[in-house]
């Protein structure tokens, strides 16, 4: 027989992982691998345990009021311990598309309510077990939703800001909040608001999925264009005649020759490994898994040679030509984790 407390804690947290898990087989891109789930995952987790120690106090010192600390402080709390790693990734260029940013909330969110109901699978062994049911199919969905929307509102607003300061991710994670209270205030009866969830959520990534792919394909086909542009001219020595030739001709005055060299070099590996990374999401979409290649390993090292070699005052100089925005920062991220 099994016991009541595994029970339990398969229908609080199986529900979750296998949202989670058709989720992953929506990307058609696999943008997130397991390897990064499995880190957000494990971030969730570490965040309830936190969540825990932090919640305590207030529960303890508040007594027949601690329902109110449920409604208006945990909700605070819980849902910025659980977006700081993915705004973080958001700042970093580890995330350049919202469907990463759903994905990877959700993963957290799942990972949290993986720890937080296991621990009430524990502690509320007497209980009936439809309410592990409703902590399955409502509050662990719950958690994993708001998380989620941290990803996709705070992605989407850095695509139309540079996202350097953490304000950026404010409204987003506001909005995370104002969903969990709302779900913790018994409006409705629990089931209710469990059923609510269920039905919205698909609909609510089935959007994000669509707006993700199409912001993919079209950089995917603009970002070929012009990669290949460029270093069809670099090899046929038009380059020079360029305005961006022009452009680099003209730092002759400020930089030595050496370091004009390496700022050309630096041009072109970028460029390779732009297409490089491109191509490898190509290659996802129709299912074929590349082998790793140690020669992207090494050109990864070559390229932050040079940035080295040439120096801030270089890099900067050199910016009109490569473009750094947080895709470009993001495919460079993607090939060292693959081939890591």
């Amino acid at each position: 027989m099994i016991s009541s407390f595994w029970m339990q804690s398969a229908v609080g947290v199986l529900p979750v992982l296998g949202f989670l898990v058709v989720l992953l087989l929506l990307d058609s891109y696999k943008l997130v691998t397991p390897a990064r789930i499995i880190r957000a995952l494990g971030i969730g987790a570490s965040a309830a345990l936190v969540c825990f120690f932090v919640n305590t106090l207030p529960f303890s010192r508040m007594g027949s009021a601690g329902e109110y600390y449920a409604w208006l402080g945990a909700p605070v709390v819980e849902e910025s311990l659980k977006a700081a790693a993915l705004i973080w990734w958001i700042r970093k260029g580890r995330i350049a598309f919202l469907v990463e940013g759903a994905l990877l909330g959700f993963a957290i969110g799942a990972g949290f309510a993986f720890a937080e109901n296991l621990f009430y699978a524990g502690s509320l062994r007497e209980a009936h077990l439809s309410v592990h049911v409703i902590r399955g199919f409502g509050t662990a969905i719950m958690h994993g939703g708001a998380t989620a929307l941290v990803g996709v509102l705070a992605r989407s607003a850095a695509d139309r800001r540079t996202p350097d300061r953490i304000r950026f991710a404010l409204p987003a994670l506001a909005a995370a909040i104002a969903v969990h209270m709302v779900y913790n205030i018994p409006w409705l009866p629990a089931v209710a608001n469990a059923a609510v969830l269920m039905a919205a959520l698909p609909a609510a990534f089935a959007l994000a999925f669509a707006r993700s792919e199409t912001a993919l394909r079209s950089w995917l086909g603009e970002g070929f264009d012009k990669d290949i542009e460029l270093l069809e001219m670099l090899g046929s020595g038009a380059f020079l005649s360029t305005p961006a030739g022009r452009y680099l001709q003209s730092l002759k005055t400020s930089f030595p020759a050496a370091v004009l060299a390496d700022m050309l070099c630096l041009l072109q590996l970028s460029l390779e490994l732009s297409m490089r990374a491109k191509a490898e999401l190509i290659k996802r979409e129709v299912g074929f898994a590349a082998p790793p290649d140690p020669a992207i390993r090494a050109r990864l090292r070559e390229l932050k040679f040079l940035e080295k070699s040439i120096g801030s005052t270089g890099r900067l100089a050199l910016a009109p030509l490569l473009p750094a925005g947080t895709r470009d920062i993001w495919q460079l991220n993607m090939l060292d984790e693959r081939e890591g």
